[in-house]
């Protein structure tokens, strides 16, 4: 849904996709950096930081401005992206075991870029539909929703998340 809020927010039309990329430029100075964050907060704190860049980035989206901040907020798509699911892939290949390692990457492939995605998009229509009237939509509402949630996911980490040592 970033795409259609960014124009509703004042980006001009058709070029919300240009100024999405500000988070794929963010992805690529968050991946130079995560050998250090790894090695100064360990996976379950660079995993955190993941976590928590989503509920900032919704609030934000949520608040619906001012302009310079929601595009700025576009940035901590990296944080999330690298240092949660990133993270993920380097701590799964840690703690598989060696005959297992391949299923497992391609599980967590599975759960993250395919089934995930699939039923993402399907939520977050149904979430936009929810909070739509007519032809126009309340992002403020709709971004509250994701707010919550990636909120209580982040309590389940920190509630039930704990590192296993490393297989050789």
């Amino acid at each position: 849904l970033t795409g259609p809020f960014l124009d509703k927010v004042g980006i001009g039309a058709g070029s919300a996709p240009a100024w999405m990329a500000i988070a794929q430029g963010a992805e690529i100075v968050t991946l130079i950096f995560l050998p250090k964050m790894l090695k100064n907060w360990g996976i379950r704190g660079t995993m955190m930081v993941g976590i928590l860049a989503w509920p900032l980035r919704y609030a934000v989206f949520a608040m619906g401005g001012p302009l310079w901040l929601v595009l700025a907020s576009l940035s901590l798509h990296g944080l999330c992206y690298v240092c949660f699911f990133t993270a993920s892939y380097i701590y799964v290949d840690e703690i598989a075991p060696v005959d297992v390692r391949a299923s497992a990457q391609g599980l967590i492939a599975f759960v993250l870029l395919g089934a995930g995605l699939v039923v993402g998009s399907w939520f977050a229509g149904y979430v936009s539909d929810m909070f739509r009237v007519g032809t126009e939509v309340d992002y403020s509402k709709v971004f509250l929703v994701p707010l919550v949630l990636t909120v209580l996911c982040a309590g389940l980490f920190v509630g039930f998340f704990r590192v296993k040592p490393a297989r050789g």
